[in-house]
C-alpha cells in the first residue's frame, strides 16, 4: 500500500506520540477491565446470559423458557466460547472486558495502519474519535469486533486494488464475510466497499482481479447461506427477533428518536471531511474506500430513519459512522494542515489535553469510583429466596436482572424471545402465557410516582408492549395498578396483568419494583 501524506513529524516525535496514546489506551483500558458494571449497556447482559446457558448446554435461550436468535452471531460465538473457558458469571464478565479491549486495540492498531499511509503523521486525529468512543461508547456489545473487521476491510481493500493476488483477494473477501456477521447492518457498507473494488480494477491485473472475485463468492453463499439456514430451520425466520420487531415497530416508530447525538455529531464530521478530502485527495483510497463506507452509512441511516423504531438509538449502533469519521478526520487534516505543517505539534498537545480529561473526568471518577453495579443485595435474597418469584415479566433492564439474579426474565419487549412466543402472546394472551409457563412475578418502575414519573411512566406505550395504568395514592403521588401488553409480531392486544398494591414484594427508589402476578383464571 503505497504512502500517499507526507510525514509532518519526526520519527523521535512519532515514537513518543505513539507512547502516549498507548499510556491513554492503557489507562482507559484498564479502568473498563476492573469495573465493567459500570460500562456495560443491558443489552451487553442480552449477550452474556445467552452465552452463559449457550456454554452450560441449555443452547440458544436468554430465560431456559423459550428460545431466542435476536443477536449478532459472531460476537455471541465468541462469548459462548469466553464462558466455556471461565465458567464463572462474575469472572467471565471481566474476562469479556478484556476480548472487547483486545479487539479495540486491533482496531487502533489498523487504523492506525491505513491512516499512517494515507493521513500521514495526521492518524492522530481519527484517534481523539476512537479511543473515547471505544472505551466508554461501544459498553461490551458487538461493537469492538465490527470495528475491529471494518478497519481491516479498509485495509484489505486498499491493498488488493495494486496488487490482485489469491492472497490479497481471500483476505478482503473473508474479511468481508465475518463483517456482516459481526453485525449484520454492516451489509451496506460490505456491498458498497466489494463493488468500489471491482469498478477500481482494471488492466491485466484487474481482469484477474475480478476473476478471484467471482471465484471467492461461494465464501459469502457458505456462511451467509449457512447463518440464514440456521434461522430459518431453528426459528421459522431469516432475521434476527430483535431486528424483526423493531423493524415492524410502528407504535414505537418516531423519526426524531431514531438516531442520537452520536450519530449526528458523527455525520456531521463525515460530511464536512469528506467535502475537503473531495476538493482536494481523490485518490484510490478515497474510490475504494471512503466513498463506499460513506454511501453505505447512508444507506444504513435511512433503514434506520425510515424503517427501524426508537430501540435503534443507542450509541453502540453506530460504531461504523464513528470509524469512517475518524479516518476522514485524520485525511481531512493532512489536506488542511499540507501548508500548515507548525500546526501539527500544537494539535497532537491539545488531543492529548482532551484525552486526558476525558480519562479523568468520564473513566476514572464517573465509572472507576462509582458504586458498584447490579441489583442490591437484598433483591435476590426478597423476591427469589423469600418470596419465592422465580420467573417474572420485566418492563426494562432484563439483561442485568437475567444476569445478576437467580431470576428467568421474560421480557415483554420481545427482542430476547422467538416469533412463536410473539403469535402465542397474541393469540392466547398475556395471563394463558403467564399460567402455562408458572411465570408469578412482574417487575417495573419503582413506586410511588411523583408528577414527573407520572409523566414519564403512565399511560405511555412502552417499547411497543407495556402501558401501565396508574391511580392516585395520595396528595402528588400516584400508584401503577395494571399494565396492559402487546404482541409485537403481529401487533395486537395481548390481555391485562393487574398490579396489586398489596402483591409488592420489593421495591426501591431508583431501581425498580416487584409485584407478585396471579394469572387469570389461576388460584
Amino acid at each position: 500500500m503505497k504512502d500517499s501524506s507526507p510525514g509532518f513529524l519526526g520519527r523521535r516525535s512519532n515514537l513518543w506520540l505513539a507512547v502516549i496514546f498507548s499510556g491513554f489506551v492503557v489507562l482507559y483500558a484498564g479502568v473498563f477491565i476492573l469495573r465493567p458494571d459500570q460500562l456495560f449497556a443491558d443489552d451487553t447482559y442480552f449477550y452474556l446470559q445467552v452465552a452463559w446457558n449457550f456454554a452450560r448446554g441449555m443452547g440458544s435461550t436468554f430465560n431456559t423458557i423459550m428460545p431466542t436468535n435476536g443477536y449478532h452471531p459472531l460476537w455471541m460465538l465468541i462469548c459462548t466460547a469466553v464462558y466455556k473457558v471461565v465458567p464463572a458469571k462474575m469472572a467471565g464478565m471481566h474476562a469479556i472486558a478484556v476480548v472487547v479491549t483486545l479487539l479495540d486495540v486491533l482496531m487502533l492498531w489498523t487504523v492506525r495502519r491505513v491512516t499512517k499511509r494515507v493521513a500521514g503523521d495526521l492518524w492522530i486525529l481519527a484517534f481523539v474519535l476512537l479511543i473515547p468512543f471505544s472505551f466508554l461508547s461501544q459498553l461490551g456489545t458487538e461493537g469492538a469486533l465490527s470495528a475491529f473487521l471494518l478497519a481491516l476491510l479498509m485495509l484489505t481493500a486498499f491493498e488488493m486494488i495494486p496488487a490482485p493476488t489469491t492472497g490479497s483477494a481471500l483476505r478482503f473477501n473473508l474479511v468481508a464475510t465475518i463483517a456482516v456477521l459481526s453485525r449484520l447492518d454492516n451489509i451496506f457498507i460490505v456491498g458498497f466497499v466489494w463493488l468500489a473494488v471491482w469498478i477500481a480494477l482494471k488492466g491485466d491485473a484487474g481482469r484477474i482481479g475480478r476473476r478471484l472475485q467471482l471465484m471467492m463468492l461461494p465464501i459469502y453463499a457458505l456462511f451467509w447461506g449457512g447463518y440464514l439456514a440456521s434461522n430459518w430451520i431453528n426459528f421459522h425466520t431469516l432475521q434476527p427477533i430483535s431486528g424483526l420487531l423493531k423493524s415492524k415497530s410502528a407504535r414505537a416508530h418516531s423519526l426524531a428518536q431514531n438516531l442520537p447525538h452520536t450519530a449526528l455529531f458523527a455525520l456531521t464530521v463525515i460530511f464536512i471531511c469528506l467535502l475537503v478530502v473531495a476538493l482536494r485527495k481523490r485518490d484510490t483510497f478515497f474510490r475504494v474506500v471512503e466513498v463506499p463506507f460513506f454511501l453505505g452509512i447512508l444507506c444504513h441511516a435511512a433503514y434506520i430513519v425510515l424503517r427501524m423504531s426508537s430501540e435503534t438509538r443507542w450509541s453502540w449502533y453506530y460504531t461504523s459512522w464513528i470509524l469512517l469519521a475518524a479516518v476522514l478526520l485524520a485525511r481531512a487534516g493532512s489536506v488542511v494542515m499540507s501548508q500548515r505543517q507548525w500546526l501539527v505539534m500544537p494539535v497532537a498537545g491539545v488531543i492529548v489535553v482532551l484525552l486526558a480529561f476525558g480519562w479523568v473526568r468520564f473513566s476514572y471518577i464517573r465509572c472507576y469510583r462509582a458504586p458498584a453495579g447490579g441489583p442490591p443485595a437484598s433483591f435476590n435474597e426478597t423476591v427469589f429466596k423469600k418470596a419465592g418469584i422465580h420467573r417474572a415479566f420485566s418492563y426494562d433492564q432484563p439483561g442485568l436482572l437475567g444476569y445478576y439474579t437467580d431470576l428467568e426474565i421474560v421480557p415483554l419487549d420481545g427482542l430476547m424471545g422467538d416469533v412463536n412466543f410473539q403469535h402465542d402472546l397474541g393469540a392466547k394472551g398475556i395471563n394463558a402465557i403467564a399460567a402455562e409457563d408458572h411465570i408469578d412475578g412482574f417487575i417495573g418502575p419503582p413506586v410511588p410516582y411523583n408528577e414527573s414519573d407520572r409523566n414519564d411512566f403512565c399511560e405511555q406505550l412502552f417499547l411497543s408492549a407495556v402501558e401501565l395504568h396508574c391511580t392516585p395514592a395520595g396528595a402528588g403521588w400516584w400508584q401503577a395498578t395494571s399494565a396492559d401488553i402487546y404482541s409485537r409480531v403481529p401487533s395486537a392486544p395481548a390481555g391485562t396483568l393487574q398490579l396489586n398494591p398489596d402483591q409488592v414484594v420489593w421495591t426501591q427508589k431508583n431501581w425498580m419494583t416487584v409485584w407478585r402476578i396471579t394469572p387469570a383464571g389461576e388460584r
